[in-house]
């Protein structure tokens, strides 16, 4: 279950961020976690267009970003997930889609928070774009 919402977080690059306005360009990112998620794997993706692509990972899998609207996005995989969920946890899945909102950028620095909802946050931190 972590690694889909890691890989949600991935797809934060592929939108851009109106307010500060940020765009989420082509090219190689690193996630870094906030302080209370510092023990999540650590990961990094690329994008190119609105593709997503894990690097670094035990499965690199590739994702589609799909804009949710200003700030906000979802992947999409691209295969078919293997993962061991259990049902429960697949239902949950399948009901509440989690979803990246960006909440402030700086230069190559994009920061976000991953959502299960509007009041459920399941973690957060930063894209840095390294490429």
């Amino acid at each position: 279950m972590k690694k889909t919402l890691y890989i949600l977080i991935l797809v934060s690059f592929g939108f851009k961020c109106a307010d500060n306005n940020c765009e989420l360009k082509d090219g190689k990112y690193k996630v870094i976690y906030d302080e209370q998620f510092s023990e999540y794997p650590k990961f990094e993706f690329e994008i190119n267009g609105q593709n997503l692509t894990e690097i670094n990972s035990v499965k690199n899998r590739n994702y589609i970003i799909e804009n949710l609207g200003e700030n906000s996005f979802r992947l999409k995989s691209l295969e078919k997930q293997t993962d061991s969920l259990t049902e429960f946890q697949k239902t949950l899945m399948s009901h509440r889609k989690p979803y990246y909102e960006i909440t402030d950028c700086k230069n190559d620095t994009i920061e976000f928070t991953m959502r299960v909802n509007l009041h459920v946050i399941s973690h957060s931190g930063k894209f840095v774009r390294t490429e």
